[in-house]
């Protein structure tokens, strides 16, 4: 088949280049469990590089500013509105710059499929006992994902300075304020000052956003698939399978003799 030449041709290429042979080989035979519920795992992966790589985009013409600015854009509505700068720019990204919508839509669809996909995939290791020995740090690493997902779409549409980014940052800045002893210290720090802030807030959680949380998910992403690939996959009890016996396909049939 043409799919089976390209792919032979290429590592073959990569082989001559790299002697990666080996280690290609075992990735090609690695075995997956058969049941659906596996699935959710890739989706999560999926979905985190669709994240990426729309963000990547988004944040080519998004302005991390509270600054205020007088619209007069194409929205008729808003001409003439007092603003912020990074609303200001998330109106012109919707409605102005090419593919803007599109970009905003499927980020944020994502993200929900990203964090549902995580929770349901946890919620399987949960009932089925995945989590013990010697997998307990997998699962931890899988709750870190987890909330660090949620606090990146916490700061993600927050970014927006909308009426709900302002009632979600309104929340949090409560929430903070609500821990004993250090929760008024916690809350300045974070905020720069009292609710709503400093202008240098906005910054921090753009940087936080679109730099420092992505990079540490995909860093425990990496560390997760590490620790799947090491352990192996669980699977449901029956048949021949056992804790030392993983039934189920490689991930690339075709290309394993």
């Amino acid at each position: 088949r043409e799919g089976d030449v390209v792919i032979r041709g290429a590592a073959r290429t990569v082989e001559e280049r790299t002697h990666a042979a080996p280690f290609g080989l075992k990735a090609l035979r690695y075995l997956f469990p058969e049941h659906w519920t596996f699935l959710l795992g890739e989706v999560a992966l999926y979905t985190f590089i669709v994240l990426n790589a729309t963000g990547t985009y988004l944040a080519l013409f998004f302005h991390p500013s509270t600054a205020e600015v007088v619209y007069h854009g194409s929205y008729a509505p808003l001409d003439g509105m007092r603003m912020t700068e990074a609303y200001r720019s998330t109106v012109h990204l919707s409605l102005d710059v090419r593919a803007g919508l599109l970009m905003r839509q499927t980020h944020h669809w994502a993200a929900d499929v990203f964090v549902a996909a995580i929770a349901i995939h946890l919620m399987r290791i949960v009932f089925t006992g995945a989590f013990r020995k010697p997998r307990e740090l997998t699962y931890y690493v899988g709750l870190t994902i987890l909330t660090l997902a949620l606090l990146e779409g916490y700061l993600g549409y927050s970014l927006v300075d909308d009426l709900l980014s302002g009632m979600g940052l309104a929340i949090g800045y409560a929430v903070a304020l609500s821990i004993p002893f250090v929760g008024a210290n916690i809350g300045r720090l974070i905020w720069g000052g009292p609710f709503p802030g400093t202008p240098d807030f906005w910054s921090r959680m753009y940087i936080a956003h679109v730099f420092l949380l992505p990079l540490l998910i995909a860093t425990l992403i990496a560390l997760h698939l590490t620790l799947v690939a090491s352990l192996h996959h669980t699977q449901f009890g029956g048949g021949r399978r056992t804790e030392r016996r993983l039934v189920g396909l490689p991930a690339f049939p075709s290309q394993v003799p």
